[in-house]
């Protein structure tokens, strides 16, 4: 492994300096074996594996929008192999249809978009409500998007694949040209997914964009422990019935990891909550500490992501217990409130980065 690989590795799990100070959050990596890249498939859903020989393995879906199905990760602390998402157990029809996002890349917005509606430009559009209750459009057009396998890496450090689609001028409200690039890669060090977002409209003109990952961790969520980054300051975000935001944040501490989700197994204590960061990190994260199994996992991101959304409802929604922790790049309905949204001009591209790993 390349030195600077190495010191960006240890800058991102290994290192915290905020105000001058240093903490040491774990121990050095174990030793991994050889990692292999592999297509697979999920019913008649194309998928490709990453993996290596200590049982560590992220599947994704290929053919329905880059969307992890499943993770599994060692402690670095005990070297024990954990599940790490909610996923479909192997159900292809239940990943395409697609009821709770679950591992979904989220693009090119996420959340909701109020009614649908947004000007852009001084035009006019209207996006499909796929939000029935609440008349929003919902996270985007990845769902069913097929990614095509660009590049492969494999070695005794790592395994790394990088796939792309289009979302082009014909979505129904977004009359843009997106190319989409994402690279997937697992190491020592967990999951990285890189995510380069280029605006190829080829006239001149600027879209609008903001993205999301909409991963449900696997965890008993009423002892469960949330943590956000304590090295910076986050408020709340408040939302009206629609789970459209009303333009109030206000100074948060709600998860400082000093308690526990609280309710009971049947019915954790509901939060369907946005948060937005007050400071400007190079990077943050929200930290996961599930008493029952004693998992604690970290998910990372840079500073392409100043949101993060909460959602304790997988129990009464669905009948797995989880938590959803979804890092996102703009607010909900950032293409009205703008507050977070990136207006990419014809030929610039936008990245961000962003990850999972198992203390």
């Amino acid at each position: 492994m390349q030195t600077t690989h190495i010191a960006l590795a240890l800058g991102k799990k290994m290192l915290w300096t905020r105000g001058g100070s240093l903490l040491l959050l774990m121990v050095f990596p174990l030793c991994m074996g050889r990692y292999t890249v592999t297509e697979g498939s999920i019913g008649d859903l194309g998928t490709m594996i990453i993996s290596n020989d200590k049982g560590e393995k992220v599947e994704v879906v290929t053919d329905f929008g880059g969307r992890v199905e499943s993770l599994y990760l060692l402690s670095r602390n005990n070297g024990t192999l954990r599940n790490v998402l909610l996923g479909h157990n192997g159900d292809s029809n239940a990943i395409k249809d697609n009821k709770y996002w679950k591992g979904m890349i989220l693009i090119p917005y996420a959340n909701r978009i109020a009614y649908g509606k947004y000007t852009f430009f001084n035009d006019s559009h209207t996006l499909p409500l796929n939000d029935p209750p609440r008349q929003n459009s919902l996270h985007g057009f990845m769902p069913g998007k097929v990614l095509e396998v660009r590049e492969t890496g494999e070695d005794d450090s790592r395994g790394t694949f990088t796939a792309v689609t289009h979302i082009g001028n014909d979505e129904p409200g977004y009359p843009f040209s997106l190319d989409v690039r994402i690279t997937y890669t697992l190491s020592r060090y967990g999951l990285d997914i890189d995510v380069s977002a280029t605006n190829v409209n080829g006239d001149g003109t600027p879209l609008p964009f903001y993205m999301g990952w909409h991963p449900y961790f696997n965890c008993t969520a009423y002892t469960s422990y949330v943590m956000f980054d304590p090295f910076t300051d986050w408020a709340h975000v408040e939302l009206n019935a629609n789970m459209d935001p009303t333009g109030i944040t206000k100074k948060s501490t709600i998860f400082n990891g000093s308690t526990p989700i609280g309710g009971s197994l049947e019915e954790p204590t509901f939060y369907d909550d946005e948060f937005k960061s007050l400071d400007d990190p190079q990077e943050s994260y929200v930290r996961l500490t599930d008493t029952a199994s004693g998992q604690t996992v970290r998910l990372w991101f840079d500073d392409s992501f100043p949101f993060v959304h909460i959602y304790t409802g997988s129990s009464t929604t669905f009948h797995e217990d989880g938590i959803a922790m979804e890092p996102m790049s703009g607010m909900a309905d950032a293409y009205n409130n703008h507050d977070g949204l990136s207006t990419i001009s014809d030929g610039e591209t936008w990245h961000g980065s962003f990850g999972v790993y198992v203390e």
